[in-house]
C-alpha cells in the first residue's frame, strides 16, 4: 500500500511540476524596430573597367547548306528544244528528282541558306518526249535569275 502511495505522490508532484505556474506579464523588453531608411547609407564601390568581370561573346555558327542540284545559269541558257537526255546531263548535270511514274520528266531543285540567312530556293522542270527535250519550263528559277 506504501508503493502505491508514493507513486501517486509523485505522480501528482510530476504533473504539478509540468504546468505553467509563471503568470503572463508585459513587462518584458521591447526591441526598436528599424526601417531601411534609419540604417546607415553604405558608400558604392566601383571597380575599374579593366577589372569588372566579362561574359564571353558566343557567336552562333550557322553552315552554309546547300541542298540539290546547283545551277548556273548561263548552262542552263544553253539547252535546246531537240537536246537529248544524255546531252542535257553533260550540260547541266544530273535532275535532282527522276520520277519513276514520270520518266519523261526532270526537275532539278535547290534550296540552300548560306550563312544561316541569305536562303536559295528555285526549280527548273525538263520535259522530254522520246529522249529529246520537248519543254524549258523557267518558271521556278526567278531567284537564280535574280541572284545573277
Amino acid at each position: 500500500m506504501m508503493k502505491s502511495l508514493t507513486f501517486i505522490l509523485l505522480g501528482c508532484l510530476i504533473l504539478i511540476g509540468c504546468t505553467n505556474s509563471l503568470t503572463k506579464t508585459s513587462d518584458a523588453p521591447k526591441l526598436q524596430k528599424f526601417s531601411m531608411l534609419d540604417l546607415p547609407k553604405m558608400p558604392k564601390l566601383s571597380l575599374p573597367s579593366w577589372a569588372k568581370p566579362r561574359l564571353p561573346s558566343i557567336d552562333i555558327y550557322k553552315p552554309t547548306i546547300m541542298q540539290g542540284s546547283i545551277l548556273n545559269l548561263q548552262e542552263v541558257n544553253q539547252l535546246q528544244l531537240g537536246m537529248s537526255k544524255e546531252s542535257v546531263m553533260k550540260l547541266i548535270g544530273s535532275p535532282s528528282i527522276i520520277d519513276p511514274f514520270h520518266q519523261y520528266q526532270w526537275d532539278y531543285i535547290n534550296h540552300s541558306t548560306i550563312e544561316g540567312q541569305i536562303e536559295i530556293r528555285y526549280r527548273l522542270r525538263l520535259i522530254f518526249s522520246d529522249d529529246l527535250l520537248s519543254e524549258i519550263d523557267k518558271s521556278g528559277l526567278e531567284e537564280l535569275l535574280n541572284s545573277n
